[in-house]
């Protein structure tokens, strides 16, 4: 039965994934600062994030040798899902502007299926408190901080679980 849940918690990243997480986190901690300073990121940390999470996928497909399985399609289902019920267009599990979209599909581009799920569930827990904290009373607030603090918390989970060979 464990075996059988493997692919969807496993998490085996390449070298080359290990250098866009760090890439992708020093991305995410200079947009905080922005964010929390300005109320705003600059645009091309969207573009930079949504190019980060189409080269994700395109290596994903390329490592899978064009045949995608269960696993795969999962991910990425759940990405988009997520993605789009999160977007304020649609709003279901978040309200979320698009860089920030973006930026949180850039980062669940890097998780297993199940780590996907985690991932979206810390972000939605994440929010209530940081919208009392960061919005001081108004209705919008710094978003990057909550998917930062979010990033870090799944990596430190999936580290400390085991779901991540060291």
């Amino acid at each position: 039965m464990l075996d059988a849940l493997s692919p969807f918690v496993a998490w085996d990243l390449s070298p080359l994934e290990v250098d866009g997480l760090f890439f992708l986190l020093g991305s995410f901690v200079v947009a905080t600062l922005s964010d929390v300073k300005h109320m705003s990121a600059q645009r091309e940390f969207m573009d930079v994030w949504w190019a980060f999470a189409v080269v994700l996928l395109a290596i994903h497909v390329w490592a899978v040798d064009f045949r995608p399985g269960a696993p795969f399609f999962a991910k990425w289902g759940l990405i988009v899902l997520f993605a789009l019920l999160s977007h304020r267009a649609i709003g279901l599990w978040l309200r979320l502007a698009t860089a920030d979209v973006a930026a949180c599909v850039a980062a669940a581009a890097l998780f297993p299926p199940l780590l996907v799920v985690l991932y979206f569930v810390a972000l939605k827990l994440l929010a209530w408190p940081a919208a009392r904290l960061l919005g001081r009373g108004k209705a919008a607030y710094p978003f990057m901080p909550v998917v930062t603090v979010a990033t870090l918390l799944v990596l430190a989970f999936a580290l400390f679980v085991g779901v991540v060979p060291v």
